[in-house]
Order: structure tokens, then C-alpha cells, then sequence
């Protein structure tokens, strides 16, 4: 008895730490960026509107940008679901979507700020802004 109880508490422990179920894979993915839209130059002290056009469709659905910087750059990631990850005969449609999703990068910056978009296996897309 002792032992099943146990198992069931170390159970109980991991799917708490885990957040969501242990059984239902992670369909994650980073999504392409076929364009990034971002001033050649600001001046100092204001912001740095940066549009990203992400290419979703079929299985896979935008989710959120995931933006990590400093005074001398930002790197984006545009990440999305996959349904069909993890699971056998999903029906995916064969539509393309592209859609443009906007973030305001907030000062400070150096006076050359570079933004760069993680794009997994492909090439990032880089642009650099000159904040005068």
C-alpha cells in the first residue's frame, strides 16, 4: 500500500509541475516570417513599431511573438500550434494565411538598434534601425 501511494503522490507531483497533460504531445512550432516592416530610423527616445508578416494555415495557427532584447537589439519568434503533431489522420486544409501582427519596441536603444527573426531551420530576417 505503501508503495502504491507512493506512485500516485510522485504522479500527482509531475503533472502538476508539468502543467498540462502528460499524454498530449507539445504542438509548438515556430512560424515563418516571409517580412519584417520597421522604420530605417527613429529618433531618440521614442518607439519602434516593428510589423511581423507570419505565415500560418493548415494545421498550424498563430499563437503569440515572443520577443527577448537589450539596448542594442530585439530577437523575435513568431510561435504558432501544429494540431497535427502527435496524432495520426488529421485533415489539414490547404489554405495559406498571412497576416501582419505589430509590436512596439519600447526605449532605450543603442544608436544602431538590430532586430532579428528566428525563423527555426531557415535563415533569420534581420533589419536594422538608426535611432538618431
Amino acid at each position: 500500500m505503501r508503495i502504491i501511494s507512493f506512485v500516485v503522490v510522485g504522479v500527482v507531483f509531475v503533472a502538476g509541475c508539468h502543467g498540462s497533460d502528460l499524454f498530449t504531445p507539445d504542438q509548438s512550432v515556430i512560424l515563418s516570417v516571409s517580412k519584417i516592416d520597421a522604420p530605417t530610423s527613429v529618433a531618440s527616445g521614442n518607439p519602434i513599431p516593428v510589423a511581423l508578416t507570419v505565415v500560418s494555415g493548415g494545421c498550424r495557427s498563430f499563437d503569440h511573438i515572443e520577443v527577448t532584447r537589450d539596448v542594442a537589439g530585439a530577437n523575435m519568434t513568431a510561435w504558432g500550434h501544429d494540431s497535427s503533431i502527435g496524432r495520426k489522420n488529421v485533415p489539414c486544409t490547404a489554405d495559406l494565411v498571412i497576416q501582419s501582427h505589430s509590436v512596439q519596441l519600447e526605449p532605450p536603444f543603442s544608436s544602431s538598434f538590430t532586430i532579428e527573426v528566428n525563423q527555426g531551420r531557415l535563415a533569420p530576417l534581420t533589419a536594422v534601425v538608426q535611432v538618431q
